[in-house]
């Protein structure tokens, strides 16, 4: 939670954006990062930041997986699902307080000890791994499968623990940190929040497209989903609509989403990351944009974007750490 200098540092900002009317779409002009780290030296396919933002784990179609320590700045493991070879990994989470970590290729998954480097499990998917997530102490992890189907698994001894059953591909899954609640979405356009000790539905909302990405507060309070072409939604335990995140229409229209989004640990905080490399800091009670950064291209002239793989909140309440799909991790502060 963030000291009392911190909060008046958040609001200052807050104060400022708004006298030049720049509410709903954060300062005129996006901050650039404070300090990179080179962790690929090509483009990153999937990625994950530890929830305090320490450890990175890599994805690279060309150097394989790998393992980061953010604050030395040192790769400390390659992490590929086969020896001598390079795993094309699809996605990839750590487990709430950091200890473990499971990446994914399309029909396989592997957990990992971060202190030992070491991988623990091994097993294969009956379907199409869509999407993970790792529970506390690398116990279970949510799968979103291309079978119609989220399923808990149990990593330590392998097997299905329970099926969420959906009417379409799964493709965003997120869990509370405690594991008791998970939230999925589908290409049917479906955002569900569950309870995985009964596999009953609690709440949901129902997209016009399908849904790119979900994730929810760390209590399981409050959640997001992010449609193509809709705003992203804000929606509490309830199934109630809560707010709708303000990105500008044209945007909208063009399909520009959210890729990843991170609550604070209080849940009263939100960054974003978009396609294009910006990345907002949401305050959720005065509903509006603090501050905003765009991550830089690794060359400048490059038509593709560079777009926000993941991003976490860091123990210094005033650092927040950005991944991005040219290979760099970002340090953003203001």
């Amino acid at each position: 939670m963030r000291n009392a200098e911190s909060v008046i540092r958040h609001l200052s900002r807050l104060g400022l954006c708004s006298l030049i009317g720049m509410v709903l779409t954060g300062c005129d002009r996006p901050a650039e990062p404070l300090d990179s780290l080179e962790v690929a030296s090509r483009s990153v396919q999937s990625g994950a930041l530890s929830r305090d933002g320490a450890w990175a784990v890599v994805g690279s179609g060309y150097q394989g997986g790998s393992l980061w320590a953010l604050d030395s700045d040192e790769r400390r493991y390659d992490w590929n699902h086969k020896a001598d070879s390079v795993t094309l990994i699809t996605s990839a989470s750590f487990s709430p307080e950091g200890n473990y970590a499971l990446t994914t290729d399309e029909r396989t998954l592997v957990l990992w000890n971060r202190q030992s480097g070491q991988a623990e499990q091994y097993w294969s998917s009956p379907s199409e791994i869509l999407a993970s997530e790792l529970g506390p102490e690398g116990e279970r992890a949510l799968l979103g499968l291309a079978d119609h189907r989220a399923s808990l698994y149990n990593v330590r001894r392998g097997g299905i623990i329970r099926n969420l059953h959906h009417s379409d591909r799964v493709s965003t899954v997120a869990l509370s940190v405690d594991g008791a609640r998970a939230l999925t979405g589908s290409d049917a356009g479906t955002s569900t929040l569950w309870d995985l000790e009964t596999g009953d539905a609690i709440a949901h909302q129902q997209h016009e497209s399908p849904v790119q990405y979900v994730t929810m507060s760390p209590d399981g309070r409050r959640m997001l989903s992010a449609a193509r072409y809709e705003r992203p939604r804000l929606w509490n335990s309830e199934g109630d609509l809560v707010w709708e995140l303000p990105l500008p229409k044209e945007r909208v229209k063009r399909g520009t989403q959210v890729t990843v989004a991170r609550f604070s640990d209080d849940g009263d905080w939100l960054l974003t990351g978009q396609p294009s490399g910006r990345v907002d800091l949401w305050d959720l009670q005065s509903r509006a944009v603090v501050y905003s950064w765009q991550l830089p291209k690794r060359k400048a002239f490059h038509p593709t974007a560079v777009a926000v793989i993941d991003l976490a909140f860091t123990n210094n309440p005033d650092v927040y750490r950005a991944l991005s799909s040219d290979g760099f991790v970002h340090d953003l502060t203001y």
